[in-house]
């Protein structure tokens, strides 16, 4: 079987250390052929991602049997997008085999119903991590603290690495938290440190 592994991370750091390896690995452990690696830095909740869009481009013109990701949620957090994203594949006749769960077979009621109940859960878990994350700023402005533009000193590093751990993009945090993009991205490196120090305290998948 023909494979294309695809990627979506928050920070490249973390791509190289956790999804890649163990995706070339089951590739490799199951006798697939890698057609090739697509990868994404984006928000799930964006379908309009660079590697994504090149990944169904090809996905159509049958270069490949199937998707190999890690977890149904590197591929989208938005239940409607995952419905759409499904239909696609079964229409082109590519498969989704996700390392933690199996292949995802729309093809059959149970697997309808697997998709569903997962998918719902990666928006949930998404939508549940952007309210927190409102509901602490508004505590903080409720305190009194200012929350418009911030010094450069005075951004919450904390916050800002939830957030791109959830797969908010740049922009997405740059709004919710009032902190200019070129900010952000100046104190990207800091950032990718405290999620790479996290990731190292998770149980690896």
């Amino acid at each position: 079987m023909i494979v294309a592994i695809y990627v979506r991370v928050s920070t490249r750091k973390q791509d190289e250390t956790n999804q890649l390896p163990r995706l070339r690995e089951i590739a490799n452990n199951r006798g697939f052929e890698i057609y090739r690696e697509y990868s994404d830095e984006a928000s799930a909740k964006d379908a309009n991602r660079p590697g994504w869009k090149e990944l169904m481009e090809d996905a159509s013109n049958h270069k490949f049997d199937a998707i190999l990701v890690t977890k149904l949620d590197r591929v989208m957090r938005s239940l409607v997008q995952l419905n759409i994203t499904m239909g696609n594949l079964q229409a082109y006749n590519v498969k989704l085999i996700c390392a933690d769960i199996g292949e995802i077979d729309c093809s059959t009621p149970m697997g309808k119903v697997q998709m569903q109940i997962i998918g719902a859960i990666a928006e949930w878990e998404r939508e549940i991590i952007v309210q927190r994350t409102k509901e602490g700023l508004d505590a903080r402005k409720a305190r009194g603290a200012k929350l418009g533009r911030k010094k450069r000193d005075d951004i919450p590093l904390d916050t800002v690495a939830t957030l791109r751990m959830s797969g908010c993009s740049w922009n997405v945090i740059s709004c919710d938290l009032k902190i200019p993009k070129a900010t952000l991205v100046r104190r990207r490196y800091e950032v990718e440190e405290l999620i790479s120090k996290r990731s190292k305290k998770e149980v690896p998948e």
